[in-house]
């Protein structure tokens, strides 16, 4: 049994044509090649469904240890005030 279904579709001649050379240039099948770039459309779909409000998180540079052994500092004096 295989995990793969058939799908027969309408397209362009001249979108077939480059389906066709860009699967030569991949050393795939058609086939494969409209797979991988209709799923690599869909994850693009859903990433930027998950951001959709421009608030992804910024990568910064890492805390030091000086600077981690100072929040630690700020956190216990704030705890023994409480």
């Amino acid at each position: 049994m295989t995990d793969n279904v058939s799908l027969t579709i309408k397209i362009d001649p001249t979108l077939k044509e480059t389906l066709k050379s860009l699967a030569l240039e991949n050393q795939v099948s058609l086939s494969q090649e409209v797979c991988q770039r209709l799923q690599a459309s869909l994850v693009a779909i859903e990433a930027i469904a998950v951001d959709n409000q421009g608030t992804a998180e910024e990568t910064g540079t890492q805390l030091t240890e000086s600077e981690v052994k100072q929040l630690r500092a700020l956190l216990k004096k704030t705890k023994k005030k409480k």
